[in-house]
């Protein structure tokens, strides 16, 4: 009984914290990467963006690099909001107070491409 005890600690120290994972400060998106088929093209994707806090608040989503804010709850504790990706760079996403504009979390949804453009320039010349 206590060699499965060991054994689980020893290979998963965080399983006791798996209860507590809903009072982390965090900001989740789902897919956290979207694949394009060649390098310099849109991706498309449909990802979910998921936050919770530990304290009931007002608390607001935004784009970190234009500020643009995406949506905004008010007197709540957890959220969702569901985003349409479609970019030919990755996006990195903030949470914030809205009371303070203070940065609590931050997510980022990278860009992967299957084919890199390895194409040399070719010039022609006639002499």
């Amino acid at each position: 009984m206590y060699f499965k005890w060991i054994c689980l600690l020893l290979f998963f120290p965080t399983a006791l914290y798996a209860e507590t994972d809903d009072e982390l400060d965090t900001l989740i998106a789902v897919p956290d990467t979207c694949v394009a088929l060649r390098e310099g093209r849109d991706c498309y994707a449909d990802v979910v963006l998921t936050w919770s806090q530990p304290i009931i608040g007002n608390y607001c989503l935004r784009d970190a690099t234009s500020k643009y804010i995406m949506q905004c709850w008010l007197k709540q504790q957890k959220g969702t909001f569901n985003y349409a990706f479609d970019s030919q760079q990755s996006i990195s996403f903030e949470l914030f107070d809205s009371n303070t504009s203070k940065i609590i979390s931050t997510a980022e949804v990278k860009l992967q491409w299957v084919y890199q453009n390895r194409q040399k320039k070719r010039r022609w010349r006639l002499f």
